[in-house]
């Protein structure tokens, strides 16, 4: 599937995006009033970085940074990894995972920002794709007679009386 195919990326379209001159104090009252775990750091309108909660610990608190005194630009990080829309979902997941980064800006054929999506993003993309998945699965077995609801119950029967024996053995 598609990045512009899941449902969490129609509905992640908006960004909170700031100059790399905003001054970082500002940026983190932003983020923490609307409860966003990132930003995007624009030069001219265009991306050159990301500020997440994690550059806000390791580069900012860690190193006791004046927050009303340094820009995003001194603290952002500006190596990204972008997505374009018509990316797959899994090569996504995949780039996220072995970089070990939670936030992912999309943009289009030409670079223009689309959008960011998120870890948790992907998850519940993937946890609901995996719901349907196994019902679609379930529906085809009982369809073509694999797996029938007679033997759903009559695997339980068995393993319920598997059980019982096993209690009643040891428990005399």
């Amino acid at each position: 599937m598609l990045i512009s195919d899941m449902p969490e990326f129609k509905d992640k379209t908006q960004v909170m995006t700031f100059d790399k001159s905003t001054l970082i104090g500002a940026a983190v009252d932003s983020m923490a009033e609307k409860n966003y775990g990132a930003i995007l750091v624009t030069d001219q309108g265009k991306l050159c970085g990301v500020f997440t909660e994690r550059d806000l610990l390791r580069r900012v608190a860690a190193s006791r940074l004046d927050i009303d005194k340094i820009k995003l630009a001194d603290v952002m990080t500006s190596n990204m990894k972008t997505a374009k829309i018509n990316d797959q979902v899994s090569d996504c997941l995949r780039r996220m995972s072995q970089g070990r980064f939670r936030h992912m800006p999309i943009v289009d054929e030409q670079g223009n920002l689309k959008g960011m999506l998120s870890q948790g993003d992907f998850v519940a993309y993937t946890m609901s794709d995996a719901i349907y998945r196994a019902g679609m699965s379930a529906k085809a077995g009982i369809a073509t007679g694999g797996t029938t609801p007679f033997s759903i119950l009559a695997a339980i029967l068995v393993y319920t009386l598997g059980l019982l024996f096993i209690l009643s053995a040891f428990g005399s």
